[in-house]
């Protein structure tokens, strides 16, 4: 009896799709996401071993390695199906080196986890590529070298445990940046000028002040447009003008990775990491009726390709189903920004006859508000125009020219299907040389307004058109800066706390080069030519290390000025000494202390903030308190009474990883000792993640 073929892939949900769609012809493991990493408790790298990393495997991981190897024994032929990126590269190349025995490796790409999508893969297997190892190798070293050796720059002058990182500190600047732009932003007065104008037959429309003397302008003041109403008054006013033309509104392309959390970022209000939780989902497989299907193509993508039969099916589909006005005369094609890693194609649904209505019984909420958006998007890509007729007016009258519009839409095309139309605004069939007359003035007073802060979306789009990061990284990005405190959420915009203000202080004037946002592009570009086999993994490295440990080494050796530069001294008296008191930064935070430390070790106490409850125990006011662990509530009558409010628990933060026990993911949550991460999947899959401990030195530096 022939020997079945082995698939390993590094996810159990795809894992258990493609076996469902093979029907039991080759058997299909899961390596449950990567089973080797750098160490979590040293560097990792030997800089003067040509920067080579020293992968271990990750611990727990020891009985899926022994499954993995058991399996590829008894066959001849294994195919590894990792996604079809530098990670899913990566995860295939460490199978690879544990599973070497004899039995021929054989990579195959799946796009879509489909019948067609696995015959797809299979009729070209082909190596790993190892450039694309190199590339994310030189990645991971990267990030590891930025993340261990800037680090205990922070440990030594702002706080134990905050980290930098090379992405996530320019995703931070740009935040800083735009948040002291807003508050050095001085708002200027202006003034609207609006008119009701109406014609003979008592027609009434709008029009704005736009010229006066046939002139741009610009109104400040009320005297100015007070003025301006005393001349209008007595005014004959006639329409001077009046041009139409045809509008047409083009569709947007299908997602990429980047559009696609930004759209369920302002549409849905989703986090990235949400999102694309959601999206892979999806991609790896959803349990219909009568079977399991992956609904939409590889959702990390930065690529708008979309394959030619996937373009003349969806214009069947709308030709059929809306008809033939609807249907632009050739195919529509977008083109990719330079760059673009084009093997992928752009997130859309992978069969048409799968629509929103078929598989929302099989999909939660969530899963179907983004399958929809997907599915939706795709369609509208390659519909006609939406059309609007647009009018201008002019209405002249002595020195005064005003303008009405009218936006009228006159066929839906794509927007039937996705986007929103633009707001409509009618207009009377007005005639040039037509008298009307000025029936009411309404200014308006206005204030220029500050740029925008950031929201997930935009800062993801931001980060996008600059060529930072890449659809892999992007929905890491904000959730670390919010663990690390430097940001948090108000109203759905991006604030950076007072904490990213001075880690964003500190770093980047020492670091000018490694946190710029051309540096960073370049960097990526880099990481690019190594995919491309252009530029070798070590020589990247090497490039950006030496100018690298130049600014470490100066910003090291500055670490007694950097703290003295975060000192601010207070015009309150040491109760102690008399010497005067100031704000400082330990190791848990920012607190008030003598100047003359270590003379004088009086340190004040954080402000107490008395609440209007009671304390349930014994009945004295509770009050808010500050602790090395963050604020909490407890009774003023400490110690005589211990009374401490439970706090909400924080929700579970759900992780890329697996759990090795069952495949599902693995969360972080809190209990009273702290973080642990445990499997999502509890109270029926109790695996929980041991943490090793700091090492002696790392307890050594922080206590620096």
């Amino acid at each position: 009896m022939a020997k079945k073929a082995l698939i390993i892939v590094e996810s159990p949900t795809k894992a258990r799709t493609i076996s469902r769609l093979l029907k039991g012809k080759m058997r299909v493991l899961s390596s449950r996401g990567h089973i080797v990493d750098l160490p979590k408790s040293r560097l990792g790298v030997d800089i003067d071993k040509g920067f080579e990393p020293e992968y271990i495997r990750i611990r727990g991981k020891a009985q899926v390695v022994r499954e993995l190897k058991e399996a590829a024994q008894d066959t001849e032929v294994v195919y590894l199906g990792c996604d079809p990126d530098r990670e899913g590269e990566a995860i295939a190349h460490s199978v690879a080196q544990e599973i070497k025995n004899g039995a021929k490796i054989k990579r195959v790409l799946f796009y879509e986890i489909t019948p067609k999508g696995i015959a797809e893969a299979f009729k070209s297997p082909g190596e790993i590529d190892q450039r694309k190892v190199d590339a994310h190798r030189a990645r991971r070293v990267l990030d590891r070298l930025v993340g261990y050796l800037v680090s205990p720059l922070l440990w030594r002058t702002v706080r134990a445990g905050k980290s930098a990182g090379r992405v996530q500190t320019v995703a931070l600047r740009i935040l800083v940046e735009r948040e002291r732009e807003i508050q050095g932003f001085v708002p200027e007065e202006f003034w609207l000028v609006r008119a009701v104008f109406a014609r003979a037959n008592g027609e009434t429309f709008p029009a704005v002040l736009i010229k006066i003397k046939g002139d741009n302008f610009r109104l400040k003041s009320a005297g100015e447009v007070e003025g301006i109403r005393r001349a209008c008054a007595g005014l004959e006013f006639q329409v001077s003008g009046v041009t139409g033309r045809e509008r047409h509104k083009r569709p947007l392309p299908p997602f990429v990775t980047a559009t696609l959390l930004k759209e369920a970022g302002q549409v849905l209000r989703f986090g990235s990491a949400r999102t694309m939780r959601i999206a892979q989902r999806l991609f790896e497989g959803v349990d219909l009726k009568k079977e399991t299907v992956g609904l939409i193509t590889y959702p990390r993508t930065d690529s708008f390709r979309v394959a030619d039969e996937m373009i003349n099916a969806v214009r069947e589909l709308i030709a059929r189903d809306y008809g033939d006005k609807y249907l632009p005369s050739a195919p529509r094609h977008y083109p990719d920004r330079k760059g673009t890693q084009g093997a992928h194609e752009a997130i859309r649904p992978t069969r048409l006859d799968l629509t929103p209505e078929v598989v929302k019984p099989y999909l939660k909420p969530d899963e179907f508000k983004v399958y929809e958006m997907v599915y939706r998007r795709f369609v509208a890509s390659q519909m006609a125009d939406a059309v609007y007729n647009s009018v201008e007016a002019e209405i002249k009258g002595g020195d005064f020219t005003f303008r009405a519009e009218s936006l009228v839409r006159v066929f839906d095309g794509f927007e039937r299907v996705y986007g929103v139309p633009d707001k409509e605004r009618p207009l009377p069939g007005l005639e040039t040389g037509e008298a009307v007359v000025l029936n009411d003035f309404i200014p308006e007073q206005k204030f220029t307004q500050p740029p925008p802060r950031y929201t997930e979306a935009t800062l993801i789009k931001r980060l996008e058109v600059n060529g930072i990061g890449r659809p892999s990284t992007y929905a890491t990005i904000v959730p670390t800066l919010l663990e690390r405190k430097y940001v948090e959420r108000r109203e759905g915009k991006l604030v950076p706390t007072e904490l990213g203000m001075v880690v964003n202080d500190i770093l980047i004037p020492r670091f000018a080069n490694i946190f710029a946002i051309g540096f960073t592009r370049e960097m990526e570009k880099e990481l690019d030519r190594i995919e491309e086999g252009d530029e070798e993994w070590r020589n990247a490295v090497a490039s950006f290390y030496k100018p690298f440990k130049e600014d470490l080494d100066r910003a090291l050796a500055e670490t007694g000025d950097i703290k003295e530069g975060l000192i601010q001294r207070l015009e309150e008296n040491c109760p102690k000494c008399g010497a005067v008191l100031a704000e400082k930064w330990g190791r848990f935070g920012k607190f008030v202390a003598c100047s003359r430390y270590p003379e004088c070790d009086h340190v004040k106490k954080p402000e107490e903030k008395h609440l209007s409850e009671r304390c349930p125990k014994c009945g004295k006011p509770l009050i808010e308190r500050q602790s090395r662990f963050g604020k909490f509530i407890a009774c003023s009558g400490y110690p005589q009474c211990d009374y401490i409010q439970k706090g909400k628990k924080e929700p579970p933060k759900f992780l890329e990883e697996k759990c090795p026990k069952c495949g599902k993911p693995l969360i972080e949550r809190q209990s009273r000792f702290g973080k642990f991460i445990a499997c999502s999947g509890y109270p029926e899959c109790r695996y929980i993640q041991r943490q090793k401990g700091r090492s002696a030195a790392e307890k050594k530096e922080e206590d620096k």
